[in-house]
């Protein structure tokens, strides 16, 4: 697969074509929530969402933010690059997707804070140190399978491994909590 989140190509969205700025937000946002759907998205990327939402921060979570005939790519792209602070919920099944990993390149390519969260998994499942782990077992699909060269494996096991050592949150316990501390995080504020 074509990496979508090339890091220099020009955007399809251009001054050539103005009837296309609708699709364009027009404001940066200040968090942008990365995590894999099936495992957090109705719980704690859910959660996290309308906590920073009815505090009135503009915040990128994609089903929330997407708009109908928005070109998803870009828009990921804009909201990546326009966040000032970047949630990565690492969970059981982030390492088995494209899009969450190639995400979490850009996101790292940005510079800005990363609060990375550790749903129900350890930073040692995402360092790989187990080698029947999660995120192991999650690899060695994505080598077998073929689909991904091993130029782009070794770059998302690189980005993995550097945000497993950032300071970050280790689910234990109630949601809410976790929530709470999330939130009153100072990058989010």
């Amino acid at each position: 697969m074509e990496n979508i989140f090339p890091s220099h190509s020009p955007s399809p969205l251009s001054d050539a074509n103005p009837s296309l700025h609708y699709l364009v937000p027009h404001t940066a946002y200040k968090v942008f929530i990365n995590h894999r759907g099936k495992d957090t998205k109705q719980s704690l990327a859910s959660s996290i969402y309308h906590n920073l939402d009815n505090r009135g921060v503009k915040v990128f979570l994609d089903k929330m933010s997407l708009q109908p005939g928005q070109y998803i790519p870009q828009a990921l792209i804009f909201a990546i690059r326009s966040a000032s602070v970047h949630v990565v919920i690492l969970s059981e099944n982030y390492a088995e997707s494209e899009w969450c990993l190639d995400e979490l390149l850009l996101i790292r390519e940005t510079g800005a804070p990363i609060v990375p969260v550790f749903w129900k998994i350890r930073p040692s499942d995402v360092r790989m140190e187990n080698k029947n782990g999660v995120y192991a077992k999650a690899f060695r699909k994505h080598k077998k399978v073929g689909k991904f060269d091993s130029r782009t494996l070794e770059k998302w096991k690189a980005a993995l491994r550097w945000v497993s050592l950032l300071e970050g949150f280790i689910s234990e316990g109630e949601q809410g909590e976790m929530v709470e501390k999330i939130i009153a995080c100072g990058s989010i504020h």
